[in-house]
């Protein structure tokens, strides 16, 4: 009786395992800029720190906070990513469940103006965003997050600044969600 609960017991965590691994869905962030003052630069690198999501609390509001994708450090120059073209900066497998915001961390931004060549500041003004996303069991989800440059130097101090203009959500290759909608 004993040899066959050990069997049993042994035959079973096989079928966990996989059972976890079948409770996973694909994760993609693209990035893109949006055309406001994009064309004053020859050069608008952002240097990726981290991207962020935050699995909604439900029942369980106590393990609330943020998991980390561990996306490797990228550079991405925005003026190659305008209009329609993207960046994908990170795809990977992750617990397929509800998310309630994201963010996406930079280290650094790097610019350089067209007219003089010379290296201009750009604030990060990036924040997080609360949107709630699914990520579906063995689905596929794309965020593409849809940052601005604005020029802002005729309101002193300000200068150029790094925001997020909006962003959309493909879930299974349909279109769930488009901020601001258009």
């Amino acid at each position: 009786m004993l040899a066959a609960n050990g069997l049993l017991l042994a035959l079973a965590f096989p079928v966990n395992a996989s059972a976890a691994e079948s409770q996973q869905g694909l994760i993609e962030i693209q990035i893109k800029d949006h055309r406001e003052a994009i064309d004053d630069f020859a050069r608008l690198d952002i240097i990726i720190d981290k991207i962020l999501i935050s699995p909604k609390p439900g029942l369980k509001f106590w393990a609330t906070g943020w998991k980390d994708l561990d996306a490797a450090s990228e550079t991405v120059d925005l003026t190659k990513y305008v209009g329609k073209k993207t960046a994908s900066v990170f795809r990977s497998s992750v617990d397929a469940e509800r998310f309630d915001a994201f963010h996406l961390k930079l280290k650094g931004i790097d610019a350089v103006l067209k007219k003089n060549r010379r290296s201009v500041p750009v604030d990060n003004a990036i924040h997080p965003v609360k949107e709630s996303f699914d990520v579906p069991v063995k689905g596929e989800t794309i965020l593409i997050i849809d940052l601005v440059v604005t020029d802002l130097s005729d309101h002193p101090p300000r200068g150029y600044e790094l925001a997020i203009k909006g962003y959309e959500i493909y879930t299974n290759g349909k279109l769930t969600k488009k901020i601001p909608p258009g």
